[in-house]
């Protein structure tokens, strides 16, 4: 098994509205912000609710990583992505590919998907899926199994970009119309140490032998 590590610009993007929900998610001017240097948030997968004094506010948060993958030379057989998580764990969240847009995060990479439609329409068949639903997020690793989308990218390309967001309301484009806490905390790179660092667990296939050796000018 070999692993490795997100680059130091991993973060989140996030978007706001005081509008609407479609107003907060397609891009249609709602406030934008973005950082590449965070250590950790609370609400780095997410797409939740708030209301004070009758006014309501929509916010989604999506986290951006990407690794350096030209070292590897043979098929990958199976990779997990490892995500330290935090306080709050109460979404459903998705791995789908992003682009090169997020080695310089900042707000205007809050829609750096590939496939993302920002019409408000559900985009589940649009992106491209790195990992299936996920259902459970723990503070501690959160262990992802990517897909064989993901691991044809590691073995191509020299970058994997990955987007983790909230499954049931953001990618779905549901809106999560009463007051609610849909956050998943996560750390990155620039938390203090490696002991909560992303990372990639990777494993190549085994290469079999030919069984048409040649020994000694004998073909066996």
């Amino acid at each position: 098994m070999a692993t490795v590590y997100a680059h130091t610009n991993d973060g989140y993007a996030r978007a706001s509205s005081t509008t609407s929900f479609a107003h907060c998610r397609d891009n249609s001017g709602a406030s934008f912000w973005g950082t590449g240097t965070a250590s950790s948030s609370t609400s780095g997968a997410a797409a939740y609710k708030t209301t004070a004094r009758g006014a309501a506010t929509w916010y989604i948060f999506r986290s951006f990583f990407y690794f350096d993958t030209s070292g590897i030379t043979g098929t990958v057989d199976s990779a997990t992505l490892k995500i330290y998580g935090r306080s709050y764990t109460t979404g459903d969240l998705i791995a789908v590919k992003s682009n090169s847009d997020i080695t310089n995060l900042s707000g205007a990479d809050f829609d750096a998907i590939e496939g993302w439609n920002s019409s408000g329409v559900d985009n589940e068949g649009n992106v491209t899926k790195y990992s299936s639903e996920i259902s459970t997020w723990s503070s501690g690793y959160n262990d992802i199994t990517l897909t064989s989308d993901a691991l044809t990218d590691m073995e191509n390309d020299n970058t994997l970009y990955v987007c983790l967001m909230n499954y049931d309301y953001d990618l779905k484009n549901v809106d999560p119309n009463t007051a609610t806490d849909t956050k998943n905390g996560l750390y990155y790179v620039n938390y203090t140490g490696t002991s909560r660092d992303p990372y990639i667990d990777y494993t190549l296939a085994t290469v079999t032998p030919t069984d048409n050796a040649i020994f000694f000018g004998t073909n066996f």
